[in-house]
């Protein structure tokens, strides 16, 4: 009960008593003043004036002794203070961003679900501030915030420092109280990095063609501008320096495309099983014109998979059209698709090798929870293998694998980086495992779905 009603309600109790006090003083006065006029001890008219007196007296002692009406703010003002908190939950519960309030003994008091996936924690609200926002710049903006009443901007990397935040702060409504407002800027950070990459990448490694280009140019319009019969050498090695370029610029818009949107998980369910067999379909040429024996294995049943159709029909194509040029002729790919029980069974199915001392090489770990139903890749050829000191690096921009395989393979060091990046993307894994002399593995894995599929994609 508030305290507007126990004054009401004591106010209410005490009025008959009140009203007896009222009457028997009067009464009492009135008979006395009655007893004094009939004695001759006072006249008429002082009696009458000494009664209109003491009548005015106690009146206004009746009166006077009420207590007041509460005003209407101090009624209404415990409502209000629990209609603003109600108020302050409903809009940061409404905020379309991650959102919290800080109350002045520095805990959350409430915090939208955005924010408890920003900061991957199931419960925040009640906590204290530097338990749950482990930024160091943004908890001493709040104190700042708090001290002084000046609203702030801070930014803050998270995750594996790719994804990029914006914290807002305003004061809030009690004294050394704030509000934060997180908005995520990670599109733009990764837009700004992609163009500058790929603007080191692109002036780095097109030097060496348009070098080469430049120098035949000169030659063919100066000491060999007569000798014709050497033209014909020098225009197929300036086509075969056209073309790397033009592979090398593909794949540097891919790449960057892909890293633009890593941070935006797909939503689309499609069956692996027609993505895997369709590409397996068109790499049959590449491997009959390397004279190399293709070998592909599937369950029979469709394999759910929340993906990009296409990005992991690249994933697959990479992985396997590497296998095949490093292979040699008369060489053999293997690809075999399986299901695992958990994600990290099928990190360990995907890179089975037939050596079990065979080195091996995580080159991305899945984000996906360890006892997630899983779907696998794995290929496998008989080539030269991968020196171990080389594992690790397979990942990286520009590594070419034909440095680690000891042969003189056209590539433009990307396909591994396109992969690892698409399967970030997919909360997925890539690992290897390799033997000198005895070929190499490559494998992926990621989450199966537990949704219907998207016809629309198929």
């Amino acid at each position: 009960m508030s305290a507007s009603d126990s004054q009401r309600n004591r106010r209410i109790v005490s009025r008959p008593e009140r009203a007896r006090d009222f009457i028997v003083l009067t009464g009492g006065g009135a008979a006395l003043l009655s007893l004094l006029v009939a004695s001759g001890a006072l006249g008429f008219i002082e009696g009458v004036m000494a009664a209109i007196v003491l009548f005015a007296g106690a009146l206004a002692y009746y009166v006077g002794s009420v207590p007041p009406e509460p005003r209407v703010e101090q009624v209404t003002e415990a409502g209000a203070q629990l209609g603003l908190a109600e108020s302050i939950k409903a809009l940061v519960r409404a905020l379309p961003f991650p959102g919290l309030y800080i109350t002045p003994d520095e805990r959350i008091e409430v915090a939208n679900q955005r924010c408890t996936q920003l900061f991957r924690v199931s419960s925040i609200e009640g906590a204290l501030k530097s338990v749950i926002i482990r930024q160091p710049d943004v908890l001493m903006a709040t104190d700042r915030v708090a001290r002084t009443g000046a609203s702030e901007r801070v930014e803050f990397l998270t995750g594996e420092g790719d994804e990029l935040w914006l914290a807002h702060l305003t004061p809030g409504p009690d004294r050394h109280s704030v509000f934060i407002i997180f908005e995520d800027r990670t599109a733009v950070h990764r837009a700004e990095r992609a163009r500058a990459d790929f603007l080191a990448n692109a002036s780095h490694e097109l030097r060496t063609p348009l070098t080469a280009l430049a120098g035949f140019i000169e030659t063919m319009l100066g000491p060999a501008h007569d000798d014709r019969e050497s033209w014909d050498g020098f225009l197929e090695i300036m086509h075969q320096q056209t073309d790397r370029m033009r592979h090398l610029v593909a794949d540097l818009l891919s790449l960057s495309r892909i890293e633009f949107s890593e941070h935006k998980a797909p939503d689309t369910v499609v069956n692996l099983a027609d993505i895997m067999s369709q590409t397996i379909l068109s790499l049959q040429p590449l491997a009959a014109d390397k004279k190399v024996r293709l070998d592909f294995h599937m369950p029979p049943h469709a394999i759910p998979i929340t993906a990009k159709w296409d990005e992991i029909a690249q994933v697959i194509q990479n992985l396997v059209s590497n296998a095949i040029k490093y292979s040699g002729d008369d060489g053999r790919v293997t690809v075999t698709v399986g299901t695992s029980p958990s994600m990290s069974e099928a990190g360990r199915k995907a890179i089975e090798h037939l050596h079990k001392h065979a080195d091996r090489s995580t080159l991305l770990q899945p984000r996906a929870s360890t006892e997630v139903r899983a779907a696998w890749v794995r290929v496998s050829d008989e080539g030269a293998g991968i020196a171990r000191q080389h594992l690790s690096r397979l990942g990286e921009r520009f590594y070419r694998a034909d440095e680690s395989r000891g042969g003189e393979i056209e590539g433009t060091g990307l396909g591994l980086a396109i992969v690892k990046h698409i399967m970030a993307r997919h909360r997925g894994g890539l690992a290897v495992a390799s033997r000198e002399g005895d070929g190499a593995v490559f494998g992926v894995w990621l989450p199966i779905s537990d949704a219907e599929f998207d016809t629309a994609e198929d």
